[in-house]
């Protein structure tokens, strides 16, 4: 009976000496295993030397399989990169930053083995600084209550899926790809292993404050319409306090015969309905720009080179 081959995918971005290890952590762990097995690192431009290490390791390896983009396209667009060049039966989705732990792939093998299309890494401990969680837990709880699906807060992209589920996800061309919402998407029976995040040792996180933003700004606008429809409650409410407004300036002209002054309360009103409406605005000029991206249909990625591919 041939054996199951699994594909590892990992978008890489930082340094050499990271690649190394994470390269030598994957041997070891899968070796172990009665499985073949393919490792996909999918260089997103890095300039640290990241992609001239991966392809010294590939020359003397072949089960290292090196995809190296033009440019920088993006961790969850390197992630599909990786997917759609993946041969295995199942597929393993991993950072590259050793905080996701190799050890826990025979987990996630044994897990998916009991009938589940989707696994995903459920996080007991997070070793990130404490601005780091709170924005992180923040903006799930904002997903959570704004999007059509329901999102796990405690996993990641650490996962491993079927090859039907990678069949699907590179089906799936928008431009703002953004894996878990790929996976919410799709449906399909997802199961869940207990890991442990480790610390990172070496480098530092290619994710600062706006490019974290900027993906959780793009993956809500991607996966749902729900903050069109706050909009549209909020300006509801704001015409029916506009209008028991008016009512109570004509109840106290006519009954009371007071007229009510004030220059400072008349500005707040006008700056607050103003910000609101350039809020909307902005809100609406996202979705518009989303569409704009996706009519110009360009290619997702671009593929500099491969090498054992």
């Amino acid at each position: 009976m041939p054996k199951d081959m699994l594909s590892i995918v990992s978008p890489i971005y930082g340094s050499k000496d990271l690649v190394k290890l994470l390269y030598e952590k994957l041997t070891e762990v899968l070796t172990k295993m009665d499985v073949d097995y393919e490792i996909i690192f999918v260089n997103d431009a890095c300039p640290k030397g990241s992609g001239e290490e991966i392809e010294r390791i590939a020359k003397l390896d072949s089960k290292l399989k090196f995809i190296d983009l033009a440019r920088n396209f993006g961790q969850h667009i390197a992630i599909k990169a990786g997917i759609d060049n993946a041969k295995g039966d199942y597929v393993i989705i991993m950072d590259c930053d050793l905080q996701d732990n190799p050890e826990d792939i025979p987990k996630f093998y044994e897990k998916i083995k009991e009938g589940y299309d989707i696994v995903f890494g459920e996080r007991i401990t997070r070793h990130d600084n404490i601005i780091k969680k709170f924005y992180s837990e923040a903006f799930r709880a904002v997903l959570i209550h704004l999007s059509d699906f329901y999102i796990e807060r405690r996993v990641g992209t650490y996962s491993i899926i079927t090859k039907d589920v990678a069949s699907q996800i590179s089906c799936i061309n928008t431009k703002n790809f953004e894996y878990g919402g790929a996976i919410l998407y799709l449906g399909f029976k997802r199961g869940y292993v207990p890991i442990e995040k480790e610390e990172r040792n070496i480098g530092k996180s290619g994710y600062n404050f706006y490019k974290g933003m900027k993906l959780a700004l793009a993956s809500l606008i991607q996966n749902s319409n729900k903050p069109l429809v706050f909009a549209v409650y909020c300006s509801f409410l704001m015409f029916i306090f506009s209008f028991l407004f008016i009512i109570k300036l004509i109840y106290d002209k006519i009954v009371n015969h007071t007229i009510l002054l004030g220059w400072t309360s008349l500005m707040v009103s006008i700056f607050f309905i103003a910000g609101l409406l350039f809020a909307y605005l902005a809100l609406l000029g996202l979705y518009i720009g989303g569409i704009f991206k996706e009519t110009k249909d360009r290619p997702l990625y671009v593929i500099k080179r491969k090498i054992n591919l």
